[in-house]
């Protein structure tokens, strides 16, 4: 069976490249090169409450698109609180 036959996404299903291959559209979330910069100059200049995480602007590298050196707390508080900020303020 195929998926094509089961659900009923068109953006999900593979496209057809002519040359007899198929390839898997990008989702509708992937950031695009200027985007993804956007982000890491948000993230470079974040202020947080004293307390709240570290300095985020020294975990990131803008020119590789890099996060390092975070504990575990600060990728928490990036993945659930600021992340979801992120993709709105880039989004709109």
């Amino acid at each position: 069976m195929d998926l094509k036959e089961i659900y009923n996404r068109k953006s999900l299903e593979l496209r057809d490249a002519g040359n007899g291959k198929f390839f898997k559209p990008k989702a509708p979330f992937t950031l695009t090169l200027e985007q993804r910069r956007s982000v890491y100059e948000w993230v470079k200049s974040l202020r947080v409450p004293d307390g709240y995480s570290s300095n985020l602007s020294r975990c990131i590298d803008v020119r590789t698109g890099r996060l390092f050196g975070m504990k575990s707390h600060d990728y928490h508080i990036f993945i659930q609180c600021l992340l979801p900020t992120t993709f709105s303020y880039v989004l709109d």
